[in-house]
């Protein structure tokens, strides 16, 4: 866009704010005549106070004549000259800058609000292409440009122009050869500004994509975050985030480097001016041409000559800054939507609901079609189902027939008139939809039921969802229908918020009905209520049905299937379940509930708490990787509405023995927050048990963060303090340096015994050698490693205080961790809670020390920091002896692996405890 079109179209949409516009201008104009005022008080007390020149002839005429020979009279003049232009200036200035904000506030909210209208009318075709992030960029960052071009500086720059012309002709008045000279410095600036310009604005561009593509990927991450956490990639979005922002950021910084060269180059050009008149001026002076009072005012003029100087040369440049933005967001706005309203469109109150595709084709662009000669019809009142794979075409459909898209070939009718000639409002309300994913608006359920009619009253919102099911659920919520369900409805579970999409579609009331497969994302139970619930919507309407469930395609009396985007059948009734034939009792399966009963978790569930009612489902949330039945955990989900959910814990005998322990004997009485604890089941016969808590919510913890590190450090002070008192030594395992140097062993003969596994290659037996001479090493000299904890109080371990046993929640403003998963606690020095290794919880040591070392005066900082580096070593033997597990199996390479990462982890810790410096001294001492 060339810059007269880009200056017509902001004319027209500055037009309803001229009245705004021309008084900021007009108070803008002001400051030209206070700016001349400025330098007055000056000249008078020089010439007129220290010297003996008249006053200036309309300062003569108002002043008395006494006062006027007296120069003492005049300084008080000259004092309250100087105040009263003072005040007229700042009253000039805060008038300036409350209307500068008002004026342009109020255009950019109008011009936010046009690119939001249009936005809105453009087809979903556009907004695949472009995104969302650019559109929003586009909202928020593009559009304030205006109010920088019109209010900042168009008006600025006339100002300034203005100002300029005033200033140079007083300056002529006083000295027409120091004026010329002055104005010699003007061709340089506007070279320069012309020159920078192009390059400005192209940098601009540049600029306002890249930073529109780093917005793309914040929209992306956060409108994704449960598939990124759930994939473990937050470290490489964060990469992905800081390389677009890293793009934008160097742009800037090219952007700075153009606009300060030129900021150079204009104070360079006026400092010159500025020299060459002084050099004169003094001429001027010697030669009696000028007065020293006139050269002083000269040189004020000329002062304030530059700065409108400086001033336009510098907005014609820096403003191509925001006519990039301007570009972007005309641009915008020259977009054509692709579906737009006939010009004598009919007006539609209420339809009969006959549909029919006529040889319909579409495609997403020249290179993506999807449907290809469709052709079709739906009977009013009939129920007509759509079936096929997926990607078949299936809501490209519906999404035509509701005129989101509209077709490239062909027609579609609605009660025998091509859609596209009724009025576009009028159309889309005779079609009510419920999307496979609904979607809900961060407001109550209230609004949410009538966001189709928005002046729909409470009694019609409760019948609409009482009509859905719906009722029951919501008055059980604390606010009732005033509840707020949060972004996109995250507050509510899948059905709920599905059975909430229902009551909006009954309470819209309109002729056909659309369900894009409403069941698919819901239990059995939850799909039993919505069709329930759909039975009463579908009476009187005509229903259009997608979805691959039998329950909800059972009701309808046609049927069209789609492959490819082509019609393979179409009118074909939905075939009824077969009758059952005469003979010998057919073998019936287990029913669901039978399967979910005979379930080994949802057994001991039983016998922990018989009287809760049954799990909705049972979810495997854990299994260990050496294919361990024992050591697995289910998340119990109940029914709607009927308690939390239970995490089954599924472990051996002695493990579920050592966590009711805990949970029962010691835990309630050091006051720790923690998980509720429903029980624990040991089955001696099994050799097995089950440990059942209430799943934590709460952040992951991270030891990257100083303020979990510090929340770690103040619960493990409470457990290693308080539990003293409850815990019996005799009832938990030994959690000291011999028991991890029990575990090195067995890693050791573990690893021996199974070199010969053929999944092994060269390099993993190289390095399992290393790993079998670094134990017999350890082992070797293992007092010189169990000797800092020598006389150190012993207390409760936690044994495997990581992040994947923790949580994170806030309370009042601060975080507080809570942790679980006790299977590995025991008795002894408290070194593998404290270890400071990248696969522990790193807790804050100073803070430890600081809440322990009252009760424990032995524990110094240096002992503290002592047992936190043997504590690496044991942690990291422990995880190694749990890697050495899969040795005997096929996937023995994959132990490996994670035996290098841990085998790394202890090469650090030995290196903190000074280990190589310890080996060299016990071989001295054997020689």
């Amino acid at each position: 866009m060339n810059d007269l079109a880009l200056f017509h179209r902001l004319l027209q949409q500055s037009r309803p704010h001229w009245l705004r516009l021309v008084t900021l201008f007009a108070i803008g104009l002001l400051a030209s005549p206070l700016t001349l005022l400025a330098p007055l008080p000056l000249k008078i007390g020089v010439d007129s106070v220290l010297g003996s020149r008249p006053l200036p002839g309309w300062l003569h005429a108002v002043v008395p004549t006494a006062m006027d020979h007296t120069p003492a009279a005049l300084l008080p003049l000259v004092a309250i000259l100087a105040l009263v232009i003072a005040l007229l200036t700042q009253l000039q200035a805060f008038a300036t800058t409350y209307l500068t904000a008002a004026a342009g506030e109020r255009l950019v909210l109008d011009f936010r609000a046009r690119i939001f209208r249009h936005l809105q009318r453009m087809s979903l075709s556009y907004h695949d292409t472009v995104g969302t992030a650019d559109s929003g960029y586009r909202i928020q960052t593009d559009a304030p440009a205006i109010r920088n071009v019109v209010v900042d500086g168009f008006i600025p720059l006339v100002g300034a122009a203005l100002t300029l012309g005033s200033m140079l002709y007083v300056t002529v008045r006083i000295d027409w050869e120091l004026a010329l000279v002055a104005l010699a410095v003007s061709p340089p600036l506007l070279l320069a500004a012309h020159a920078y310009r192009p390059r400005l604005r192209r940098e601009s561009r540049t600029v306002k994509k890249l930073e529109s593509a780093a917005l793309g990927v914040v929209h992306e991450v956060l409108g994704a975050l449960r598939v990124v956490k759930a994939f473990g990639q937050e470290a490489g979005e964060d990469a992905r985030f800081a390389r677009r922002a890293g793009e934008g950021l160097r742009g800037r910084l090219r952007l700075a480097a153009a606009e300060g060269r030129f900021a150079i180059i204009v104070g360079l050009v006026t400092a010159a001016g500025m020299a060459l008149v002084l050099f004169v001026g003094v001429g001027h002076v010697r030669a009696g041409l000028l007065t020293l009072g006139d050269l002083l005012l000269v040189m004020g003029y000329i002062a304030k000559l530059y700065d409108p100087l400086k001033t336009i040369s510098r907005k014609a440049a820096t403003l191509q800054v925001y006519l990039a933005s301007l570009e972007r967001a005309f641009a915008l706005l020259n977009q054509a939507p692709d579906v737009t309203e006939r010009p004598n469109a009919r007006p539609l109150a209420r339809a009969r609901g006959a549909i029919a595709f006529r040889d319909v084709s579409f495609g997403y662009g020249p290179d993506r079609p999807v449907l290809h000669d469709v052709t079709f019809e739906v009977g009013p009142g009939t129920r007509f189902a759509i079936v096929g794979t997926t990607g078949a075409g299936k809501s490209t459909l519906m999404c035509l027939l509701t005129r989101l898209y509209d077709p490239t070939a062909g027609a579609i009718l609605l009660d025998g008139v091509d859609i596209r000639d009724y009025r576009l409002e009028d159309l889309r309300r005779q079609f009510a939809v419920v999307h496979q994913d609904p979607v809900l608006f961060s407001v109550s359920i209230a609004e949410n039921i009538a966001y189709a009619v928005p002046g729909a009253s409470r009694e019609q919102i409760v019948a609409a969802a009482q009509a859905a099911k719906a009722h029951e659920f919501i008055v059980q919520l604390p606010q009732g229908y005033d509840t707020q369900v949060g972004e996109r409805g995250v507050k509510l579970s899948g059905g709920q918020r599905q059975r909430i999409a229902l009551a909006r579609a009954f309470l819209k009331d309109s002729p056909v009905l659309i369900l894009d497969e409403p069941t698919s994302a819901v239990d059995q139970r939850t799909e039993a209520a919505i069709v329930e619930a759909m039975e009463g919507l579908e009476r009187g309407r005509t229903v259009i049905t997608i979805s691959h469930r039998a329950n909800a395609l059972r009701r309808c009396s046609a049927a069209l299937t789609i492959e490819h985007g082509r019609v393979v059948e179409a009118g074909s009734r939905v075939p009824p379940p077969p009758r059952p034939i005469a003979g010998p009792a057919p073998v019936v399966p287990a029913t669901r509930q039978e399967k979910l009963l005979a379930h080994p978790a949802v057994q001991a569930w039983r016998r922990v708490a018989p009287d809760q009612p049954l799990p909705a489902r049972v979810v495997p949330v854990k299994v260990k990787a050496d294919r361990d039945t024992a050591a697995r955990a289910y998340r119990l989900e109940p029914v709607e509405g009927d308690g939390p959910v239970i995490i089954a814990k599924g472990c051996r005998q002695a493990d579920a023995v050592l966590e009711r322990i805990v949970y029962e004997d010691i835990l309630p009485h050091v006051r720790l927050p923690g998980p509720r604890c429903y029980g624990v089941v040991a089955d001696p016969d099994a050799e097995r048990g089950w440990v059942f808590l209430e799943e934590l919510r709460g952040e992951e913890y991270s030891n990257l963060i100083p303020s979990h590190r510090t929340a770690a450090a103040q619960w493990l002070s409470v457990l290693h303090s308080g539990a003293q008192e409850w815990a019996d030594p005799a009832l938990l395992p030994t959690a000291g340096p011999l028991g991890y140097r029990d575990l090195m062993q067995v890693a050791r003969d573990a690893i021996h015994e199974h070199l010969d596994n053929p999944a092994l290659g060269t390099d993993d037996l190289a390095f399992l050698d290393t790993v079998l001479a670094r134990f017999e090493d350890l082992d070797e000299h293992w007092d010189r490693l169990a000797a800092p904890c020598a006389g150190m109080p012993e207390t409760l371990v936690h044994g495997d205080f990581n992040r994947k046993n923790l949580r994170v929640q806030e309370v009042e403003g601060a975080p507080r961790v809570v942790v679980f998963d006790w299977g590995d606690a025991g008795w002894g020095v408290p070194t593998t809670d404290l270890a400071q290794s990248s696969i522990a919880a790193r807790p804050d040591l100073h803070a430890y020390w600081e809440a322990v070392r009252e009760r424990w005066p032995a524990y110094d900082r240096e002992t503290v920091e002592r047992l936190a580096q043997c504590g690496s070593v044991f942690r990291a033997l422990a995880a190694m002896r749990w890697a050495s597990r899969g040795m005997p199996f096929d996937w023995a390479p994959w132990s490996v692996a994670n035996l290098r990462l841990y085998d790394a982890e202890l090469t650090r810790a030995l290196d903190d405890l000074g280990w190589a410096h310890a080996r060299h001294e016990a071989g001295v001492s054997a020689s």
